[in-house]
């Protein structure tokens, strides 16, 4: 009987060393609006998805307006090569998904930069993934 539990205890600890399905990164607000993660995207044959997440302090008394505002997204390759766009964050949304199941085209660590500029009144700050 103690020799199963040692077991158990065991088997438990092995499974939980293996490496977490997902990670997820916050960079609090500095004012800049520029900031950046860095993705180990190591395997070319999986997909990877790729989610923002935010928390905008609104005012409580009057109406805000602000609808959404512009990321400018900035991947940068292994091998140095990047490509850039502007996609749009919906104001009143905690978690966006940006990408889905994305194969990198280079396996090895990726630069993701994301620019928040004008950062909107309240932002606490960009993550992700």
């Amino acid at each position: 009987m103690r020799t199963r539990g040692l077991l158990l205890a065991l088997l438990l600890l092995a499974v939980s060393c293996t490496q977490p399905r997902s990670r997820e990164y916050f960079l609090k607000s500095d004012g800049s609006g520029e900031y950046s993660f860095t993705l180990e995207m190591t395997d070319t044959l999986q997909g990877y998805d790729i989610s923002f997440f935010t928390s905008i302090d609104r005012p409580l008394l009057r109406p805000d307006t602000l609808n959404c505002f512009p990321l400018q997204v900035v991947w940068r390759a292994p091998s140095g090569r990047y490509f850039t766009e502007t996609v749009y964050y919906p104001a009143d949304s905690v978690r966006v998904r940006y990408r889905s199941a994305l194969v990198p085209a280079e396996a090895g660590l990726w630069t993701l930069s994301v620019g928040v500029a004008p950062e909107p009144r309240g932002f606490r700050g960009p993550g992700g993934f």
